[in-house]
């Protein structure tokens, strides 16, 4: 594994809602989800915000959307097709060691 590479998957792996798309991908989800689907199943698990949970929800929606899901297709993690919101989990054996390393310290839970 190059350095650069390493510092790439790091990357990714840095922020909370990558990880958990991930996380849900690797063991929840069927071979093709929704961004419907993905964030109905984070929205259920706990909304971040009690106050107003539908703004929540569009919020996460939003994130997934144009932030985060396209990062992982540029990664190669996810094929995600804007028009339908389809998402396609391509597993990635350095990304997975990296989060099977950091499980305990970024509080997934383990498979």
């Amino acid at each position: 594994m190059s350095n650069d590479s390493l510092d790439a998957c790091l990357h990714l792996v840095a922020d909370k809602n990558r990880r958990r798309i991930i996380h849900h991908l690797r063991h929840e989800a069927d071979e093709t989800t929704t961004v419907d689907e993905i964030v109905d199943q984070f929205h259920s698990s706990g909304s971040d915000s009690k106050n107003d949970p539908l703004q929540d929800r569009k919020n996460l929606f939003i994130q997934l959307y144009h932030v985060h899901l396209p990062k992982l297709a540029e990664y190669g993690i996810v094929e995600f097709e804007h028009r339908t919101g389809t998402v396609r989990y391509h597993p990635n054996e350095q990304v997975e060691t990296v989060l099977d390393s950091l499980s305990e310290a970024v509080s997934l839970p383990n498979p």
